[in-house]
């Protein structure tokens, strides 16, 4: 993620919604990557939907409805004729926050699901891949953020499950509570656990058939993950009861293991790690080259190489925190060749 700054100097955080320095509120302009200090057109009137002003550059645009109405949103409107900006757009189910159960514990899951969806969607931009609602495509991909009776027994479904269908990317909203998370990895035996880790892992599965899109591509993806037609239900029944129990040291994690799509899903999501925490590392000072610049394809050996010794900094910083490590993980030279090959399928020429 790369750093922004107010129109007064003051340094930003990509979720920040208003300038501590100088009050001004913020939006986020997703075609230029930029946060950026904006002012009502008419300062007399106070309608948080109307039009705003970029002070930088004078642009016009529009506050997201789930900024103005919800305050989950961070993100600009280009378009006047639009109520939702980029990310806000390709919702298809969002929680129901008005005075129904735990209204206001529910509107704060939503807003960290919103937060980290943004976050994945900033990165698919950044690394130029495609990225259109099921409303503008029928093959573009929507986001479902459904609770069950476990976090809330007025609904209908009794288990809902995070995952990925023809686009549609599902996850549930007690992912955003992080006890509820904590005590789902613990239970599952995993080493990590996040909303973001969540999306960039469902975002996977939706890109696969974008980018192992030749016999080629397909022909290499089976020599180093294996043979995606496998059985999907029987290679979750076996995950789940045990039959993989010895880790395979060759597999980025133990999920990775279940099945190639997943192995696939999972080092797809560690290249998007890899990819967003370079670009934070050199903008805070840790890299002194920058790896990742907009519109340019990366070293891929480079950033390898960087991410190694910039993934054993931060777990350090986290020990002395007191705090688990930020990466736990070790990259064999099987993931490496992975994760080279997701970056060959996101940048095929």
């Amino acid at each position: 993620m790369r750093g922004f700054q107010c129109a007064c100097g003051q340094s930003l955080y990509f979720e920040n919604t208003v300038c501590n320095a100088c009050q001004r509120r913020l939006g986020y302009d997703p075609f230029r990557a930029e946060l950026l200090a904006i002012e009502p057109l008419d300062p007399n009137l106070d309608d948080a939907s109307g039009q705003w002003r970029c002070v930088s550059h004078g642009n016009l645009y529009r506050r997201c409805s789930n900024d103005t109405d919800f305050h989950v949103c961070n993100w600009l409107v280009l378009n006047s004729d639009d109520a939702f900006c980029l990310a806000c757009s390709l919702n298809d189910t969002v929680p129901k926050v008005g005075s129904s159960y735990r209204a206001s514990q529910r509107r704060k899951w939503w807003g960290r699901m919103e937060a980290a969806k943004r976050r994945l969607i900033y990165t698919l931009l950044a690394l130029g891949l495609p990225v259109q609602s099921k409303a503008e495509n029928e093959n573009g991909i929507a986001f479902s953020f459904l609770e069950d009776q476990r976090s809330n027994p007025n609904v209908e479904e009794e288990h809902v499950l995070t995952g990925h269908l023809e686009g549609l990317i599902t996850v549930n909203l007690a992912e955003a509570d992080g006890v509820n998370r904590e005590q789902a990895r613990q239970s599952l035996g995993e080493s990590y656990r996040t909303l973001l880790g969540h999306f960039r892992h469902e975002s996977g599965h939706y890109y696969f058939e974008k980018v192992v899109n030749s016999p080629a591509a397909i022909e290499r993806f089976r020599e180093l993950f294996g043979d995606e037609r496998a059985d999907y239900e029987e290679a979750m029944k076996r995950h789940y009861e045990g039959a993989s129990s010895q880790e395979d040291s060759d597999k980025v994690s133990a999920y990775a293991q279940m099945h190639p799509h997943e192995d696939w899903a999972e080092c797809w999501a560690h290249y998007l790690h890899m990819i967003d925490c370079l670009e934070t590392a050199w903008q805070v000072g840790l890299l002194q080259d920058q790896l990742i610049k907009p519109n340019a394809e990366p070293d891929i050996e480079l950033c390898l190489r960087s991410w190694d010794s910039v993934s054993v900094a931060m777990n350090a910083l986290n020990r002395s925190m007191g705090l688990q490590d930020a990466y736990p993980f070790v990259l064999s030279e099987t993931t490496l060749s992975k994760l080279r090959f997701v970056h060959q399928r996101i940048y095929p020429n």
